[in-house]
C-alpha cells in the first residue's frame, strides 16, 4: 500500500508538472511599440515628446496583420488589436509627463498586443451550421461577398450582374460560394439566380418584359475603357503604398540611434546627426505613406463608381 501511494503521489506531481500545451500567440504587424531611453531629458525635452507622439501614431496604425491573407485567417483577431491600440495610445499619452522631467528617463514599452489563435478568431471555411450543396449559380446584380453567412462580416470582394458562381454551401438565408479569386466567401441568397431560370414574363405585344432603354453601345465601350484605366492606376498607388509601407516599417528603429548615443554618452555631432537624419528619414516617409493612402483611397471609390455605373449599364 506504502508503495501504491508513493507511485500515485509521482504521478501526480509530474502531471502537475507538466506544462500545458499553449495557445499559438499572434501579433500585428508592428508587434509591441519598443520605449525610448533618455539619460537626459531635460536636454531636449521637444524630441522626447515628438518621440513620443511617433509611437502613439505607430499604435494607431497596428490594428492588422502585415498582409491581407493573415487578415482573413485571422480575422476576429482585428477588433481586438483594435482595442488594444487604443490602449497603447492611452499609455504613451501618460507617458508623455516623463518629458517634463530632469535626468534619466524610460518611456516604457507596449507589451499589450496579443491574440490567442483559437475558433473564435479564426474564419472557418464551413461550419456546422453550413448546410453542403452543389449547384451552378450567376449573380441577378452586383453584390458584395462577405467572409461569414451575414452582414456583420467583412466584404472580401464583389461579383458582377450575371457572374456565375459555384454553390458550396448554405447557411440559413446565406450561400457559400467558391469565391472568385479563391478560397470561400458568402453572399445572399436573393442576390443570386439558379442557372435555369424561369423564362421572361411577356408584355401585352407579346414581347418580353421591357428592361429599360438600350445601352448606347459607344457609352459602354468608353466607359470600359475607363474602368480598365481605373483599374490600373488602382493597382498602380497599390503598389505604392505597398512599397512606402515596408519602406516606413524599415525606418522605425530611428528612436534606437538616438538611445545608443545617450546610453554610451557619445555626444559628438557625428553621432547626433546620424540620429537626426533617421528620425528626419522617418517623417518625410510617414508624410509619403500618408499621401498614397489618400491616393490609393482615391483610386479606389474612382474604380467603384466606375464598375458600378459599368455594370448598370450592362
Amino acid at each position: 500500500m506504502r508503495i501504491g501511494r508513493a507511485c500515485l503521489g509521482a504521478m501526480l506531481a509530474a502531471a502537475v508538472s507538466m506544462p500545458a500545451a499553449e495557445a499559438e500567440e499572434l501579433k500585428p504587424k508592428f508587434g509591441n511599440i519598443d520605449g525610448v531611453y533618455y539619460t537626459d531629458v531635460s536636454q531636449d525635452r521637444e524630441a522626447c515628446r515628438q518621440a513620443i507622439k511617433n509611437k502613439m501614431a505607430l499604435c494607431r496604425q497596428n490594428t492588422n496583420f502585415e498582409s491581407n491573407t493573415k487578415n482573413r485567417k485571422y480575422a476576429g483577431c482585428l477588433p481586438v488589436f483594435r482595442r488594444q491600440a487604443q490602449s497603447c495610445t492611452v499609455h504613451f499619452r501618460h507617458q508623455m509627463s516623463k518629458c517634463n522631467l530632469s535626468g534619466s528617463a524610460r518611456i516604457t514599452d507596449f507589451i499589450g498586443f496579443s491574440c490567442e489563435v483559437t475558433k473564435t478568431v479564426v474564419e472557418e471555411e464551413g461550419g456546422p451550421e453550413v448546410s453542403p450543396m452543389d449547384e451552378r449559380m450567376k449573380a441577378r446584380t452586383g453584390s458584395n461577398l462577405r467572409a461569414g453567412p451575414g452582414t456583420n462580416h467583412r466584404v472580401v470582394g464583389s461579383l458582377r450582374t450575371g457572374q456565375e458562381v459555384q454553390v458550396t454551401g448554405r447557411a440559413g438565408d446565406w450561400l457559400r460560394i467558391a469565391a472568385p479569386g479563391g478560397g470561400t466567401a458568402f453572399v445572399h441568397r436573393s442576390l443570386l439566380l439558379a442557372m435555369a431560370g424561369p423564362a421572361p414574363k411577356k408584355r401585352a405585344g407579346g414581347g418580353e418584359q421591357d428592361r429599360g432603354p438600350a445601352v448606347n453601345a459607344t457609352q459602354l465601350a468608353q466607359l470600359e475603357r475607363q474602368l480598365a484605366a481605373a483599374r490600373r492606376a488602382q493597382q498602380a498607388a497599390e503598389a505604392r503604398y505597398g512599397n512606402l509601407r515596408r519602406r516606413h516599417s524599415s525606418l522605425l528603429k530611428w528612436p534606437d540611434a538616438r538611445a545608443r548615443c545617450q546610453r554610451t554618452r557619445r555626444t559628438s555631432d557625428s553621432c547626433k546627426s546620424v540620429a537626426d537624419r533617421a528620425h528626419a528619414q522617418w517623417v518625410q516617409s510617414l508624410k509619403k505613406l500618408k499621401g498614397a493612402e489618400r491616393d490609393l483611397g482615391r483610386a479606389r471609390g474612382r474604380y467603384w463608381t466606375l464598375e458600378r455605373r459599368f455594370n448598370e449599364l450592362r
